[in-house]
């Protein structure tokens, strides 16, 4: 039986937070499924009934099932995205009546805990400067998944981010939703799945998009959080927290049962590999150079500093261009 469009049933808790949690699921669900249901009756009128389970799965024709297959299969991902929505949601509710150290299975509990129980300042420090964390990306045969579609599930979960917001207008939140729905249709009408198998760099791609997306982002919030768990649960010890957190990856170097993995193949997996890193550098140093407009009168830079910036307006070619664009900054 093909699943009908409804909002789950949650179960009823005694705890307001999660009540909360369950209702605000349940009004994710029900918003997602009327946008759904809204492009079905404009593109595929003829596979609502089926949705609803108002026609046997038995009496449908081979095309009208693969049509009703693929809105079951897009309402299946947006009810992942819900839930990954839903959890956050869950988690930052938690952190923000109860404190961080009670979400479980965070640095922050597991040092609190650590601290609780006597363990000292010195055996962390020990610790910490022993951990290795290094997960490793890999191309798996069974990820089918686009990055053209991984995308549009990223922009339809910060569309259910931003409608969590009490501030907007009711004119402003019918935006939103327009543009969820949009989202939606678009996610509709894009190909789904790979028609022919990836090349090497396509994978490499692929891996590389996890971390523009989210990674870059993830890990210096990571450490930034390890920081402050020991500097909260050991008050007045000094911790230097070192950079455990490293990838490795297979993509472009697993040469097991892979021809396609040549010498050449790794070289420039490796070289993409540093550029993408380069050009998150040169991202961030622009964000840089935009925000720290601070001027020479109100800050008097040391001569080591001003030696040093001479020397890579001399390397740029464009020294006096670029100096006199902010004289004083």
């Amino acid at each position: 039986m093909l699943e009908p469009f409804s909002a789950a049933d949650l179960p009823e808790s005694a705890d307001p937070a999660a009540a909360s949690a369950a209702a605000y699921a349940t009004g994710v669900v029900e918003l997602l499924s009327g946008l759904l249901l809204e492009l079905v009756r404009a593109r595929q009128p003829e596979v609502e009934p089926v949705l609803r389970g108002e026609l046997p799965v038995a009496e449908l024709s081979p095309e009208l099932l693969a049509r009703t297959l693929q809105v079951q299969g897009i309402w299946f991902q947006l009810l992942s995205i819900a839930e990954q929505n839903a959890a956050m949601r869950r988690r930052r509710q938690i952190e923000a009546e109860r404190g961080y150290e009670q979400l479980r299975g965070t640095f922050a509990q597991v040092i609190a805990a650590a601290a609780a129980g006597g363990v000292p300042a010195t055996e962390v420090r020990k610790l910490l400067g022993a951990l290795r964390v290094r997960p490793v990306i890999t191309a798996h045969p069974t990820e089918a998944k686009r990055v053209t579609v991984l995308e549009k599930h990223r922009r339809i979960y910060r569309r259910l981010v931003e409608l969590e917001s009490p501030r907007w207008t009711p004119r402003e939140r019918q935006a939103l939703v327009d543009g969820l729905r949009d989202d939606i249709e678009l996610l509709w009408l894009t190909g789904e799945l790979r028609l022919a198998k990836p090349t090497v760099p396509q994978e490499v791609y692929w891996g590389l998009h996890f971390f523009n997306e989210t990674l870059f982002e993830a890990v210096p919030d990571l450490m930034q959080k390890v920081e402050r768990a020991v500097e909260h649960s050991y008050p007045g010890e000094t911790f230097t927290v070192p950079p455990f957190f490293q990838f490795g990856s297979w993509i472009g170097g697993d040469r097991d049962g892979n021809p396609f993995v040549t010498n050449e193949i790794t070289r420039s997996t490796l070289l993409e590999n540093r550029l993408t890193g380069v050009r998150r550098y040169h991202r961030r140093l622009g964000d840089l150079v935009r925000a720290l407009s601070i001027t020479e009168r109100a800050v008097p830079p040391s001569d080591r500093f001003r030696q040093a910036l001479e020397r890579e307006l001399a390397a740029t070619g464009e020294a006096e261009a670029i100096a006199n664009r902010n004289p004083g900054e």
